[in-house]
């Protein structure tokens, strides 16, 4: 991670060395009574040569920050996939059946899916994932995921499993940590 401020500095110096060459060229060749068009053209030329120069520089830059970006959309297009994926198999494997379960025990009751807790911007606390009913007479009635898991561990694990804005960025950051580590692991055995 050093290397962007290595990088900078070695950039700044070439910068100023380029500088330096130029004012040293500009002076010989005013001194030997040049014409200004001949000093134009000198300038035009070491300009060209430095822009050929620093084309690979920038090139490599360019190319390392579309690596980057893709590499960043890679592992989040992974984060939200597993996220989904996880709430899913949370909801269809877990959720659903106690659902329906409670559902089963109310007569009238009919299970029609599970309110996904958001975490809201007016508060700091999210609301635990809500099994959805619907009565006889179509009205609509939710009862807390907690209240039909009597173990509070397992409600907390349903309640993070099916938050999304949660376990996106949890499932990022650890792709992103496997990510790199199978990176380095490939480049030692290279």
């Amino acid at each position: 991670m050093d290397s962007a401020p290595d990088d900078e500095q070695a950039l700044e110096r070439s910068r100023e060395a380029f500088i330096a060459g130029m004012k040293t060229r500009l002076e010989r060749a005013q001194a030997s009574g040049q014409s200004p068009e001949q000093v134009q053209e000198l300038v035009g030329s070491c300009a060209k040569e430095e822009t050929r120069r620093q084309i690979p520089v920038v090139a490599a830059r360019a190319r390392a920050w579309w690596s980057g970006l893709r590499n960043f959309l890679i592992i989040g297009v992974l984060a939200l996939g597993f996220a989904i994926g996880l709430a899913l198999v949370v909801e269809h494997r877990y959720a659903a059946p106690l659902c329906e379960q409670y559902a089963a025990q109310h007569a009238g009751l009919r299970y029609e899916g599970i309110d996904y807790p958001v975490i809201g911007s007016s508060s700091s606390t999210t609301a635990p994932p809500r099994c959805i009913f619907l009565d006889a007479a179509g009205h609509r009635d939710t009862v807390s995921l907690d209240e039909l898991q009597p173990n509070p561990g397992i409600a907390l694990l349903v309640s993070f499993a099916l938050q999304l804005s949660f376990m996106t960025p949890v499932a990022f950051i650890l792709i992103a940590l496997i990510a790199v580590s199978l990176r380095r692991s490939t480049t030692r055995l290279n």
